[in-house]
């Protein structure tokens, strides 16, 4: 997708929605050697974040003062998040909305399910916008059927 693209999805993104970006709908975000431009982003080479930092730069350039932002991802590659680390991400949004970046290549199943499930139980999901990044397509399958009648991806 282009910049603009990417802008526009996040703009017209509704609270209590999910949307979920696929590694392959990524585009230049997930290329290395790429340089990606924005006049109101700056020029951000794509391989120096990890792409959840330049969807957040966009969102930042967007956010509304009512709003706080925030991204779900491991710390340590090897270390699966737990219930504690739910929390703690949650406890992290002070405002009224929220905008979630959960980045899902590294997450398992089991991780994504119980975070959008604690989102769910502490009444959160209605006030975020919540992006599933490089959710790949076998998660997505497992965790739409999982999630059938709690949560719609």
């Amino acid at each position: 997708m282009e910049l603009n693209d990417w802008k526009i999805s996040l703009k017209s993104l509704k609270y209590g929605e999910i949307a979920t970006v696929a590694m392959v709908d990524r585009g230049a975000y997930a290329e290395s050697e790429e340089d990606v431009t924005d006049q109101a982003v700056g020029s951000v080479p794509a391989g120096s974040k990890k792409g959840a930092e330049i969807l957040k730069s966009l969102a930042m350039a967007d956010k509304k003062e009512n709003e706080d932002l925030t991204v779900v991802d491991r710390i340590d590659i090897d270390v699966a998040l737990e219930q504690a680390d739910f929390e703690r991400f949650i406890d992290q949004l002070q405002a009224e909305k929220h905008i979630i970046f959960v980045e899902c290549l590294y997450l398992g199943t089991t991780e994504i399910k119980g975070f959008l499930n604690t989102l769910k139980n502490r009444d959160v999901l209605g006030t975020s916008k919540l992006i599933l990044l490089d959710l790949p397509q076998l998660e997505y399958m497992m965790l739409k059927d999982s999630l059938a009648g709690v949560v719609d991806l």
